[in-house]
């Protein structure tokens, strides 16, 4: 059935559109989504759209929505929300331009009531650092390919190494296998640098900071998930951040995962030990609250590091080109892979939270090798 679904997803613009990059989606609730794209020159869209059962048994579109630019431009970024849509459901939707051009269908999944599983994936470090081989797009096409269809994708920082419009044209191309397929959910890494652009891309969950998107947190099922800003700023910053974590997982949601850039723990080479301030400020407070699983990126290996019944995993895979780990490893340090790009699978229900580390490649001497690989698997049992 996946790969059969595989084959209804965006196919390939014509020349016509104005689409310069896009769609992705982003922003999940039970009955709304935000779709967003990037034109040039701005154009009138509009969006159909309907349940996939539906989709597959009619071959139409029971839905559609308008937009109208407001005003001339060159460019621009779009965030359009869906809203009256159906719970726990997979949609297939496609663009409809004025002079008759379309698109092929792309697919967003609204989110889960409470006590359905959720699946989603986690990247982090996309930067642009290749010749030859697009290693970015190798992952993401992998990660389209997973045997579990991902709800959303957590990104966990550098989604490009300057943000200067070429690189992010190259971030959303390189991505399109798997945004085309998941809502988008990322969270500011330091090579991100505070920029407007970032903000201005993407549609994210209820949370604070600038423009109300450094940090955020979603409640989707029976998760919550947190996303937040680890570029320091000052203490008070910090603290800020923290007691927004404290008030969003206060719930009654059995899982609970954080996602931010710098590691709180990590072998790294150049970046061990971790981070000091994270771990006297944020370390005790995740153990505290029962947080499960934290997801960082910025050493570009993987780790799984086990503190005080949370599990850290460093996810630096990405494309960016690889660190080594340092021959000593870090006090809870239960795996550890150098020269590899990859992603990462979680499924969380009601027993626990089932983790696959999926390496795609390896990279030796700078030479990459396409190989799919279970670099580490586990399981988290509810308590």
């Amino acid at each position: 059935m996946k790969y059969f679904l595989l084959s209804l997803v965006w196919a390939v613009v014509s020349l016509g559109s104005p689409l310069l990059y896009g769609p992705w989606s982003g922003n999940p609730e039970l009955t709304a989504i935000t779709i967003s794209w990037a034109a040039s020159p701005a154009s009138p869209v509009r969006i159909e759209y309907a349940p996939l059962s539906e989709y597959l048994r009619t071959q139409t579109f029971s839905n559609s929505a308008f937009y109208e630019p407001q005003s001339p431009s060159e460019k621009e970024i779009v965030h359009f929300r869906l809203t009256e849509l159906e719970p726990s459901t997979w949609y297939v939707y496609r663009f409809a331009f004025p002079d008759g051009e379309q698109t092929g269908l792309g697919m967003f999944r609204t989110a889960t009531r409470s006590g359905e599983p959720v699946v989603f994936g986690v990247i982090s470090d996309t930067q642009w650092q290749w010749s030859g081989l697009n290693r970015v797009e190798l992952v993401a096409q992998a990660m389209s390919l997973d045997p579990w269809p991902f709800y959303f994708v957590l990104h966990a920082g550098d989604l490009v190494e300057t943000p200067v419009p070429s690189h992010w044209e190259f971030f959303f191309n390189s991505m399109a296998p798997i945004l085309r397929w998941a809502p988008f959910l990322p969270v500011l890494g330091n090579h991100e640098r505070d920029s407007l652009s970032y903000y201005q891309h993407f549609s994210l969950p209820p949370g604070g900071g600038k423009q109300g998107k450094r940090w955020w947190a979603m409640h989707y099922g029976d998760l919550v998930v947190v996303g937040l800003d680890s570029n320091a700023r000052s203490p008070q910053d910090y603290q800020d951040q923290l007691a927004f974590a404290k008030e969003h997982f206060s719930g009654p949601e059995p899982h609970k995962i954080v996602v931010f850039h710098h590691p709180v723990f990590s072998s790294d080479a150049s970046y061990g030990p971790g981070a000091e301030g994270l771990q006297k400020l944020w370390h005790p407070v995740f153990s505290e609250l029962g947080v499960d699983l934290v997801f960082n990126g910025h050493a570009h290996n993987y780790e799984r590091i086990e503190r005080d019944g949370v599990v850290y995993l460093v996810v630096g895979g990405g494309g960016a080109n690889p660190y080594p780990l340092a021959k000593e490893r870090v006090e809870g340090s239960v795996v550890g892979v150098e020269n590899r790009h990859f992603y990462v699978a979680v499924r969380a229900d009601s027993s626990g939270i089932f983790v696959r580390v999926v390496g795609v490649a390896e990279v030796i001497a700078g030479e990459v090798n396409p190989k799919i690989k279970v670099l580490d698997s586990f399981f988290l049992p509810t308590n």
